[in-house]
């Protein structure tokens, strides 16, 4: 797979491989996921996951191409659609699908489908006349700990919070592979202003399964299990007063301090992982 990092290249189709036993990931076109000096890959991943009676598709992309149409040149099993979160480049194709299941703290309880909240950048490339086509959808919610059986397949829900509030990853226990969207990633947004503490927390539980190794949402190669460990180490060191400032300056939202701490060189290190955090939320993350 070739990676060019801090180039969008434009594309308006989906490209995939196989990532894993019965696993496509699934590039969708999309923007360069910033913030500051140190661009990533341009792209999000979207991961299907096939099971005997059903296969799941993790995250929905942008909208900018027809994903259910390329799902369904990969197989004609019956779908199910989860979105790890709601941010519009895990979420932005979900008008293609009746029912798309979320973390039940992305949202304002369990027993509706109000209270999703998530942002749309102005001024980015338009959806695709498939979406733009689209119906009403609806959510509906998934525990910490649920079991997504697929049929000779399980995939376990494990709430992540910190990205955004109610984020959670996937835990294939066929293959060892976690589907991490944006909660485990190189570079690590954390906007929704939970404690360190919590997400820290939720990494060591994470760390606990047999993982062989992460599949993140902004990355097209697997990240090691141990990466969880480069994750917790940079977290025990996190010092705001010598955090890099980035970049942030999103069309039409207002600007904000945005600090970066971490560890590598550059991007595409090996050992490179970043969090960062806006300095008014600092009060509530260190708590």
């Amino acid at each position: 797979m070739e990676i060019t990092l801090g180039i969008d290249n434009h594309a308006t189709e989906c490209v995939s491989w196989q990532a894993g036993d019965g696993i496509y990931a699934i590039q969708c076109p999309g923007y360069l996921p910033g913030p500051g000096r140190l661009p990533g890959w341009g792209y999000v991943v979207s991961y299907l996951v096939l099971g005997t009676d059903r296969a799941l598709l993790v995250d929905t992309g942008f909208g900018i191409s027809d994903l259910k149409r390329y799902v369904e040149a990969l197989t004609h099993l019956p779908l199910t659609v989860v979105n790890t979160h709601v941010h519009p480049d895990h979420s932005g194709g979900n008008a293609q699908f009746d029912e798309v299941f979320v973390g039940e703290h992305e949202t304002g309880g369990a027993d509706g489908d109000e209270g999703v909240l998530f942002y749309q950048v102005p001024g980015q490339r338009d959806a695709c006349a498939a979406v733009k086509a689209g119906g009403h959808y609806r959510f509906r919610f998934l525990r910490d700990g649920e079991a997504i059986d697929l049929g000779g397949r399980i995939l376990r829900v494990v709430e992540i919070p910190g990205h955004t509030p109610g984020s959670i990853a996937l835990f294939d226990e066929n293959t060892g592979l976690l589907l991490s969207g944006d909660a485990i990633l190189k570079r690590v947004f954390y906007g929704a202003g939970v404690p360190l503490r919590v997400y820290r927390a939720a990494l060591c539980k994470a760390k606990a399964l047999p993982i062989r190794d992460i599949l993140s949402a902004h990355w097209p190669e697997p990240l090691g299990a141990d990466f969880i460990d480069k994750m917790l180490r940079l977290l025990d060191a996190f010092d705001p007063e010598t955090a890099e400032r980035a970049e942030w300056s999103v069309p039409g939202m207002e600007r904000r301090d945005l600090r970066m701490c971490f560890f590598g060189r550059d991007f595409d290190d090996p050992d490179f992982v970043a969090l960062s955090f806006f300095m008014d939320q600092l009060e509530q993350i260190t708590q």
